[in-house]
């Protein structure tokens, strides 16, 4: 599950800075406990400029913080996001409007825009302000007023404590290597995690861990993301592209293919069971880094043009080792 913070509920509202920086430090407070709000809450990149009140943006704002949490505010709207920019839902019509407010470019419009697409999308808004946002669901509307093409109705949070039930909901405490399986395909349903990945015996003789646990998520939702943004016919639109770009390129990608000699020589170990198809056996050298103990995640690349899921086929233990 995606959230959307929506910056234009953002409208100078704030009577003072210290009131501001109080929600915002209960907001990375709920992040640091729940992975899915640190993978999986966008912001867009420009929020720094939205208006806090009359006199000061978030960028000055922030100035009046403390050594610590200015580095943490500056660390999440600066660098680790993540930035609806970065993965922007395709739409030729690009208008969306809320409440008679332009929310195009903002969080609010990628929430419309990905409902418009049955993917999924929720908002958290700051309450106040002379547009009132505080309500749920909120009608996205797509289209100028003279011409509307459909109207989106948004899910939408505005009270830390209803987004820190929501986060608890969506990411439940996972305990073991058959529990993070599980839960993984019933979030990324773009993927295709057999059985077979938490009954191999190289994964189950290996403790569980927690940082493991973590990176695999993240992993699998750039993999998610990957088969989101496909056309039917399989070829790559724009956000899978991106995912591309980003992770799969450059010395230090995330993920990458085994080297001509690694392929040569393990064979067997990096041949998997076609889950698709009994008796058939899929090669994927292909394989996410986990640096913590060294592990890896492996699965079919690149993915058929004909495949609705991609096939994610081990999670282990380095498989080449000489």
């Amino acid at each position: 599950m995606r959230i959307y913070l929506n910056d234009s509920s953002l409208q100078g509202q704030f009577e003072n800075a210290a009131n501001f920086l109080e929600i915002l430090q209960g907001f990375l407070e709920i992040r640091a406990r729940y992975n899915v709000l640190r993978e999986s809450f966008f912001v867009v990149k420009c929020f720094a400029d939205r208006p806090v009140n009359d006199r000061e943006t978030v960028r000055q704002a922030i100035a009046s913080a403390s050594r610590d949490q200015r580095a943490a505010i500056f660390a999440w709207l600066g660098k680790a996001g993540p930035f609806v920019e970065d993965s922007r839902q395709p739409e030729e019509q690009d208008y969306f409007e809320c409440f008679g407010v332009d929310v195009t470019d903002g969080g609010l419009g990628e929430v419309g825009r990905r409902v418009k697409a049955q993917l999924d999308g929720q908002s958290f808004s700051f309450s106040g302000g002379t547009v009132n946002f505080t309500v749920t669901p909120l009608p996205v509307e797509h289209g100028i007023p003279e011409d509307r093409l459909g109207s989106y109705n948004v899910e939408n949070y505005w009270d830390l404590v209803e987004l820190t039930n929501a986060a608890r909901a969506l990411a439940p405490e996972i305990t073991s290597w058959r529990e993070l399986i599980i839960a993984a395909r019933e979030r990324f349903p773009k993927l295709w995690i057999p059985d077979s990945v938490f009954e191999d015996a190289r994964l189950a003789r290996e403790p569980f861990d927690g940082p493991i646990r973590d990176r695999t998520i993240v992993l699998l939702t750039y993999l998610n993301e990957y088969m989101e943004g496909r056309q039917a016919d399989g070829s790559e639109g724009a956000i899978s592209r991106s995912v591309v770009e980003r992770f799969f390129t450059g010395d230090r990608a995330l993920f990458s293919g085994e080297s001509v000699t690694n392929q040569r020589d393990f064979v067997t170990e990096l041949s998997f069971d076609d889950p698709e198809n009994q008796g058939h056996k899929i090669f994927a050298h292909w394989h996410g880094k986990i640096s913590h103990r060294f592990f890896r995640m492996h699965f079919e690349w690149p993915v058929p043009n004909d495949a609705s899921r991609l096939k994610v086929l081990y999670l282990g233990p380095k498989l080449t080792k000489s």
